[in-house]
Formats: structure tokens, C-alpha cells, sequence
């Protein structure tokens, strides 16, 4: 009787903690189950941390994940699109995958979905205790009480997927001198997996009735100081581009001043504003152009690889028009 009340405790436990703390809708585990059950008109966001801070409104729901990997990203990708759905999606083009899983906790609710068990196995992460609740989630209770004290006491606000530090560390210019200093010196540029494009492109191909805007987001100038493989990044993109289902928007080389950065890679909150408006405003004029040929009855789309510096000189596009 004891065993039976002690079980049935932990069962009580396990159920009341999934639903008021892992999966509350500001969560990681909650922004994948909302992934799950949205099938409205919202525009989804996937990608990196690189992309967390991107409030763009548009209907959009961000489910950036800090640290993730495209494996993580396809996933999402393979959920989304098995919808039946129209509207575009906005997708990270990374320069250099992660390859890494990142916090695995926010998966073990989904442990069961055979699309995350393949995921968590591919990282050597899967485990038996997974598919039990009352044990599940041991080793991992105090990264879901972080998380969520870190909304309580309003160190983070959540908003339809976009996370923003509240009160971050402020600028500290000798602290990211450091951080520059220790970007040039390592190896930067463009490392695709080869594997992982190929698999993007099936999925875009596969679903021509989705527009898919592949972005990159602004870095630090010092990311580019030594950038390698450049000119296979641009025919990388010329290829993605050319498929009439794909807009890519590289503003990687957006220029912001150092204070606008938390590091190389991330922008700081009202940097993030702007960038986010500046893209909200492109996407919008490719969404109306796009319109307008449509109802011009024009079959093809012009292939255009947005960079930054075409938003002052046009000239900038790398684009011809489809045959």
C-alpha cells in the first residue's frame, strides 16, 4: 500500500510540474508543444539563439533554440510542414552548424514523439528514464526552476517565442575588447554540412506551396575579419535563391557599433528592435511584390540574395530572372 501511495505520489508530482513548470507556454518545452498544436496563419521563426531576440510581429512566433543545431532546427521544420498550411516560414541560414543538441531537458516531454526519440539518439541522449514520469526529469529540476524563476522575477519576458533580457549586463567596452580580441583568433567563415544543405533543400522542394525566407542575422565586424570560403557562401545562397519558394535575406554585414553587441554574434535589446523592424519592413515588400506578380499572373520570381548593403544601393542584389 505504501509502494502504491509513494508511485501514485510521484505520478501527482510528475504531471502537476510538466503542466505548471516545463510546459507553461513561455517555456522551451512549451514554445515546441504550441509547434504542435498552432495550425492558424502564424509565420514561424526557427533557427538559433541568433535569432531568439527577433520580435518581428507579422503573425510571427519565434521558436528559436539557444545553442541548436539544424538537427533540431529539421525537426521543427518536418512539424511545421506537415501541416496544411501556406504561410512562409523564416529560417536561420547558419554559416557554421553548432553541432550540438543544447539543453536536452527541453525535449524529455517529448521523449515518446518519434521524431525527438531519433533526435535525442542521434546526440547519444536518449534515455530510458525519459519515457517515465516521476523519474523523468531528474538532473534537470533545477534548469526548469532557473527558467522559470528567471520569468517570475522578470530577469526574462517571453512573448509569442521571442525572449528578451530584461536587465542585461550593461556595455563593458575593455570586456568586449576581450571578446573581439578572442573572435579573431578563431576560425571564422562559412563551413557548411553538405548532408544538412542537401536536406534543407528537400524539404524546400518538397513543400513548394511554403515561401521560405532564409536569413542571416547581423554579427560583430570582427566575424568577418578573417572570413573564409565567402565565395562558396555566395553560390550557396544563388542556389537557394534560384528555387522560386526562397527568399534569402543575408544582412550578416549590417553594420552596428560595438555597444549594440552582447558578444559577436548577438545583438543587445534595442539593437534587436532594429534589426527586427528593418527585417519586419523587408519581408513585408517581398510578401507585396510577390502579390502583385501574382496577380499580374507572372509565373516566375525574380532570384534575389538580399545583403545589407543593398538596402542603400540596389546595385548590391545578386539576382537574375528565373528562365
Amino acid at each position: 500500500m505504501a509502494l502504491l501511495v509513494f508511485v501514485g505520489s510521484c505520478l501527482l508530482a510528475d504531471w502537476a510540474f510538466t503542466r505548471g513548470i516545463i510546459l507553461r507556454p513561455s517555456s522551451d518545452s512549451g514554445r515546441i508543444q504550441h509547434l504542435f498544436l498552432e495550425n492558424s496563419n502564424e509565420m514561424p521563426v526557427f533557427g538559433s539563439s541568433k535569432v531568439l531576440g527577433l520580435d518581428l510581429g507579422l503573425n510571427a512566433y519565434n521558436y528559436g533554440m539557444e545553442a541548436a543545431s539544424f538537427e533540431v532546427t529539421e525537426v521543427f521544420l518536418q512539424i511545421e510542414l506537415a501541416k496544411p498550411k501556406t504561410t512562409p516560414l523564416i529560417v536561420e541560414l547558419q554559416f557554421q552548424d553548432t553541432g550540438i543538441l543544447g539543453n536536452e531537458g527541453r525535449f524529455i516531454p517529448f521523449a515518446s514523439e518519434t521524431r525527438f526519440r531519433q533526435l535525442l539518439r542521434r546526440f547519444h541522449s536518449l534515455e530510458w528514464r525519459y519515457f517515465v514520469p516521476g523519474i523523468r526529469y531528474f538532473g534537470y529540476y533545477d534548469w526548469y526552476v532557473k527558467d522559470y524563476l528567471n520569468e517570475r522575477t522578470h530577469v526574462t519576458q517571453v512573448t509569442r517565442g521571442f525572449v528578451e533580457l530584461l536587465h542585461p549586463r550593461p556595455y563593458d567596452r575593455t570586456e568586449f575588447g576581450e571578446i573581439v580580441r578572442a573572435r579573431l583568433q578563431m576560425t571564422n567563415g562559412y563551413f557548411p554540412d553538405e548532408d544538412q544543405n542537401r536536406r534543407l533543400i528537400a524539404l524546400i522542394t518538397e513543400h513548394p506551396q511554403r515561401l521560405f525566407f532564409l536569413i542571416v542575422s547581423p554579427y560583430h565586424s570582427s566575424y568577418y575579419v578573417h572570413f573564409q570560403n565567402e565565395e562558396k557562401l555566395k553560390a550557396v545562397e544563388a542556389k537557394l535563391a534560384a528555387f522560386p519558394n526562397v527568399v534569402v535575406i543575408d544582412w550578416g554585414r549590417m553594420h552596428y557599433p560595438d555597444q549594440s553587441f552582447f558578444d559577436t554574434q548577438h545583438l543587445r535589446r534595442e539593437a534587436a528592435a532594429d534589426f527586427s523592424q528593418k527585417l519586419r519592413d523587408k519581408i513585408n515588400q517581398v510578401l507585396r511584390e510577390r502579390n502583385e506578380s501574382a496577380a499580374l499572373e507572372k509565373t516566375h520570381q525574380p532570384v534575389t540574395v538580399w545583403h545589407d548593403d543593398a538596402m542603400e544601393n540596389p546595385a548590391a542584389q545578386i539576382g537574375c530572372v528565373n528562365p
